[in-house]
């Protein structure tokens, strides 16, 4: 009882700290933006609104929107969701936090979260219960993601899977998972590349919009640095647009690689960097078919290397035994691609759902992409592609089966009429050896009688 009593406060702690470091460097880099701000526009007093805007993005990063008279946000800037998930989930690896850890630290998360929105000069689009829901839930991932891989609860688990589980359905399971993550952080990592290259052919818009906004170059850099906050959004975005399903901006905006139109959008300048529409066919062809290519490279390499499935075709001289367990290990491959198709499809439609939200309660009401289309426009070409090479792998490993059955079944034949051949002409050469030495040895004694008549 008493262990639990002090894990329990140990969370409080590992909850408060954490919350203060949080909030401590956020609102010191958005007292740095409202000070830079009212030294170029010669304003003072916008720093005494720090600390409120402060606890608002705290909110904001885990998914509460709030509205005022001039605007309504509710896009997580998932920069500082993912910073803050990284943040709780460090210190209780760190600390190997036990689970009445975990409870003192929601409970403390949770209430710190809530007495933020008592002392808030903005109005939450949320009430407080959704607050406590939507804030434990964060904590809980983030708690989850850091202290269960240390855990004896995880270390319990493993050692009951290495006892009653296969070894060859342990490894298919990982295989999956990996295969799974794989795939998404390769379009993820195209999806970035992307935002560089709109970010590239973008620079001159933005340098536009900072001219009709009359920011100076501290506010350029400051708002450059606060743009950040949202580049998981855009990478998100840029995802959706690569693979065929675009996004919009509202009713003032859609965005895809056939359309790039927008009309009265805000001086926002961040929107500068949108991209046009690809007027090559060839290119659009190649990003489209993307998902189906990575997913046939990496399925066809996770198949046949030995760190993998290390699939081979059955030899010729094997017996029906080791021929059908040859054939049942292709259920291995399909189970694990049946578990890197779910898990590319429920990943992309959360990452999906989360970078989605509003800018306005009107035209800007809905701002990114549509989750179902996009989920499918990613979802679909790699599920294909994974049972697509599954089964060309089947076809090619039973074909060189074939092949080698019916070379070994000829193989034979030849060997055996070439061992008759030799038989044949055996006799022959063996029988005639002794005539051809009594025929050297009496040609030799004649011709020696002949020379000793000469002599005499």
């Amino acid at each position: 009882m008493k262990e639990r009593c002090v894990s329990f406060v140990k969370g409080v702690v590992f909850a408060a700290a954490s919350m203060a470091l949080y909030a401590l460097a956020l609102w010191l880099l958005i007292s740095l933006l409202l000070l830079v701000i009212s030294m170029e526009e010669g304003t003072g007093g916008l720093t005494d609104y720090a600390f409120s805007l402060t606890q608002s993005m705290i909110l904001l990063s885990q998914g509460i929107g709030f509205q005022t008279s001039v605007i309504t946000l509710s896009v997580i800037p998932l920069t500082l969701t993912l910073l803050m998930v990284w943040l709780l989930a460090s210190i209780a690896r760190k600390r190997h936090l036990s689970w009445a850890a975990y409870f003192g630290g929601l409970i403390t998360w949770m209430s710190l979260n809530m007495a933020f929105t008592f002392h808030i000069s903005v109005g939450l689009l949320d009430n407080i219960g959704i607050v406590a829901v939507k804030t434990g839930f964060v904590f809980t991932v983030a708690f989850v993601l850091g202290a269960f891989p240390v855990s004896e609860s995880w270390q319990r688990i493993k050692a009951f899977a290495s006892q009653h589980v296969s070894l060859e359905l342990r490894r298919a399971l990982s295989l999956g998972v990996a295969l799974g993550l794989t795939l998404l952080g390769i379009y993820v990592l195209l999806a970035c590349i992307d935002v560089v290259v709109w970010i590239v052919y973008g620079a001159d818009a933005v340098s536009k919009i900072f001219e009709l906004d009359a920011m100076g170059v501290g506010s350029r850099i400051m708002t450059s640095v606060c743009s950040l906050a949202w580049l998981p959004n855009l990478c998100i975005w840029s995802l959706s647009w690569m693979f065929g399903s675009g996004f919009r901006i509202g009713e003032l905006a859609h965005f895809t690689m056939w359309i790039g139109q927008s009309t009265d959008l805000p001086g926002v300048p961040l929107f500068g960097i949108f991209p046009q529409a690809i007027g090559n066919d060839g290119l659009r062809s190649f990003l489209l078919s993307l998902p189906l290519i990575i997913s046939l490279v990496c399925a066809l390499a996770f198949m046949l290397s030995p760190t993998g499935f290390a699939i081979r075709a059955p030899r010729a001289g094997d017996d029906r035994a080791t021929v059908v367990r040859d054939v049942i290990m292709f259920a291995y491959p399909l189970g694990s691609f049946c578990i890197s198709g779910a898990l590319v499809a429920l990943g992309s439609s959360c990452m999906f759902a989360l970078s989605n939200g509003a800018l306005g309660a009107h035209r800007l009401a809905h701002v990114g992409v549509d989750v179902v289309a996009s989920t499918r426009a990613v979802g679909h070409p790699t599920i294909v592609g994974l049972f697509a090479t599954w089964a060309a792998v089947i076809v090619a490993d039973a074909a060189w089966y074939g092949l080698r059955l019916c070379w070994s079944h000829l193989r034979p034949a030849k060997n055996s009429q070439s061992t008759g051949n030799t038989a044949d002409r055996q006799p022959r050469g063996v029988a005639s050896a002794p005539i051809v030495a009594d025929y050297a040895t009496t040609t030799t004694k004649e011709e020696q009688d002949g020379i000793n008549e000469q002599a005499d």
